[in-house]
């Protein structure tokens, strides 16, 4: 387990290895992606139900799934990270999974956090990246920072500062201002010329390709 000392500065990376640096921020990244947002009272409080009736809604839910609902099939996901303590872990990676596999974005940024965390699952760095490639191509910004920082630790994937420098920059130009920090005081130092002209050509395919996917 990765332990900080009290005095530990994010952006001090000087004291700290780089790679531990990009670890940490994944970690964070995944955190975030794993954090409940209470879907049971959202639901309850939506449809102004009482717990017996949460209980009828979640058996229509899982009616609803079994039947190939998608989005039924992701909110019970999140209601197994969220009803338990500790979460369900391997039933949320179960519905995330099915929703995943229909192209549900969120479903696939989370199932690949479960995998890069090992939980209810085994750890699969690989796989992760596979989802997570698949949200970053139709634009989930947690996506792409999470495959810049994958692709900079070589994690699952081969190590490549290329790869890293174009999805952190698409990420950053989104808005994501974590993701622009992390590009510009760890990955563009680590790289040649060369390696960021070529980074910076495929962040332009990447959203050429965009817009035309957009414009058909």
């Amino acid at each position: 387990m990765l332990k900080l000392k009290k005095n530990f500065k994010i952006s001090n990376l000087t004291s700290l290895k780089k790679c531990n640096y990009i670890l940490i921020w994944l970690i964070s990244i995944v955190l975030v992606l794993l954090k409940s947002s209470d879907s049971l009272n959202v639901m309850a409080e939506e449809n102004n139900l009482e717990i017996t009736d949460i209980n009828k809604k979640i058996r229509e839910l899982t009616g609803a799934a079994n039947s190939g609902d998608v989005s039924s099939q992701f909110l019970l996901g999140k209601i197994a990270l969220e009803s338990n303590n500790p979460p369900d872990y391997p039933t949320a990676v179960y519905w995330f999974r099915i929703a995943a596999e229909s192209d549900h974005l969120e479903a696939q940024e989370l199932l690949g956090a479960q995998l890069f965390a090992g939980l209810g699952v085994p750890q699969d760095s690989s796989a992760a990246r596979n989802w997570w490639l698949k949200a970053a191509n139709r634009g989930s910004i947690k996506a792409q920072a999470s495959l810049g920082v994958l692709f900079a630790l070589g994690h699952g994937v081969e190590k490549n500062f290329i790869e890293s420098y174009k999805w952190l920059t698409l990420a950053a130009k989104k808005g994501n201002k974590a993701a622009k920090e992390q590009r510009d005081n760890s990955i563009i130092l680590q790289m040649s010329a060369e390696q960021i002209r070529k980074a910076q050509e495929k962040v332009e395919e990447f959203l050429e390709q965009q817009k035309i996917t957009t414009d058909e």
